[in-house]
């Protein structure tokens, strides 16, 4: 029996290992069957029409549409600038330069700082022909050029220079160039256009005589002002008195009020003695 058992038990066995087998063959069959979908390419999907005439109303009713121009302006290139710090009134701009691009100019120096233009000026007796301009740019280092006089060609201004008699370093040796060279370089607004071009004036001071004050009307005695006279007052004394027995305990306290009027009398201004 036992041996009948155990062949049964492995014929089962093989059953069910054919019909599992047999159940994975027709699933492969039938996914097989099934499975016809064609590979599509991916990419953007033309909006219809609707959504295309939708757009430009949600454009046209953002309310914070271009909000930012406030906070970021854009670049503007017209823009002049106010170079910051107290200049002469020799200082030129944009103005200058456009408005004398064919003169020719005497280029003294140039410099870094512009408190040396300022202090050579103020060493020379007459300044009227004299102007500077601040150089700058992308490429261009920030200089201050020291110029003289405007005229109409080269040799019209090696003569007029060479009148001025100026002694100068060996090292600084004077070119004559056009206005027009500097045009590309100089951005600012002159002392001509800020309303710094004035005439300065000297202020002289001239002698005044002072009063003179007499000292013998100061060492006289002040007269004091009369006390104005009071009303008499009426002045109030209270007294207590405090009965105690044999112990020291108190008995009896009686208190009494009593009104005095007092008089004041105004002091007297002294009486001089006629001379």
């Amino acid at each position: 029996m036992t041996a009948i058992r155990t062949q049964w038990q492995k014929i089962q066995g093989y059953i069910w290992l054919l019909l599992g087998v047999l159940c994975l063959f027709f699933a492969l069959i039938f996914w097989a069957v099934t499975d016809k979908q064609e590979l599509a390419e991916v990419g953007n999907v033309p909006e219809s029409e609707l959504e295309l005439q939708i757009q430009p109303e949600k454009v046209a009713a953002t309310t914070h549409l271009g909000a930012l121009m406030d906070e970021v302006r854009p670049l503007e290139l017209t823009n002049r600038v106010v170079a910051s710090g107290d200049h002469n009134f020799e200082f030129r701009g944009t103005r200058f330069i456009d408005e004398n691009k064919k003169a020719s100019t005497v280029e003294l120096f140039r410099v870094t700082e512009e408190d040396i233009i300022k202090s050579f000026l103020k060493k020379l007796p007459q300044r009227k022909d004299y102007y500077y301009i601040r150089l700058s740019g992308e490429n261009q280092a920030e200089q201050y050029v020291l110029l003289y006089g405007l005229f109409k060609n080269s040799d019209e201004a090696k003569t007029a220079f060479a009148r001025q008699n100026l002694v100068l370093p060996p090292s600084v040796k004077p070119v004559v160039r056009t206005i027009g060279q500097y045009a590309g370089l100089v951005n600012d607004l002159g002392a001509d256009e800020m309303g710094l071009n004035s005439k300065l004036y000297e202020v002289r001071l001239r002698p005044a005589a002072l009063p003179l004050i007499d000292e013998s009307l100061l060492a006289l005695p002040k007269p004091q002002p009369a006390a104005p006279a009071t009303p008499g007052a009426l002045s109030t004394t209270t007294t207590t008195v405090t009965r105690r027995d044999a112990d020291g305990n108190v008995v009896d306290v009686q208190k009494s009020h009593s009104n005095t009027e007092s008089k004041l009398v105004a002091p007297q201004s002294p009486v001089s003695a006629p001379e």
